[in-house]
């Protein structure tokens, strides 16, 4: 079974528990503590490209994250959780989309939807533009997912 008739049945549900049975084969998840270069790693593993590594360097007191993809070599420092991601989705770009799974919103673990070019149009031929957007939020430079403000209400 191919990645988009496995996903096919989150994107009809919009379940938390089928977006959860997708697992590492086709999502990664990011807790918000997690180390730069093993986000790299767990998008890898969905991947299977065979060119995505990273690793961490420190000067001083700052740390970068090195990715290294089809023989190129990417160096950022490393701030947060939501510049890894948009570094590393910039990286992958044109081949490859990262996409956050909005159905994980609100919690310390965020799940993660790489996919291919052909796979994301693919996907909204089948199932419409709205309803990815709804389901997968484009990230861009300007993404909040894990430094987003929650403005909770308490009685």
């Amino acid at each position: 079974m191919n990645k988009i008739d496995t996903l096919k049945k989150y994107i009809e549900t919009e379940s938390f528990e089928e977006l959860n049975a997708l697992n590492n084969q086709h999502i990664f998840w990011v807790d918000w503590r997690e180390e730069d270069d093993a986000i790299v790693e767990y998008c890898e593993k969905c991947l299977h490209t065979d060119a995505l590594k990273a690793e961490m360097n420190y000067s001083g007191d700052d740390i970068f994250l090195t990715i290294t993809y089809k023989d190129q070599t990417f160096k950022e420092k490393v701030i947060d959780r939501d510049p890894t991601l948009i570094f590393l989705n910039r990286v992958l770009q044109p081949d490859y989309e990262i996409r956050f799974c909005k159905g994980s919103d609100g919690s310390d673990t965020l799940a993660f939807l790489p996919l291919s070019k052909a796979e994301w149009v693919e996907l909204e031929s089948i199932h419409g533009k709205e309803k990815l957007d709804r389901l997968f939020e484009i990230i861009h430079q300007e993404t909040q997912m894990f430094s987003k403000e929650w403005d909770f209400e308490f009685e």
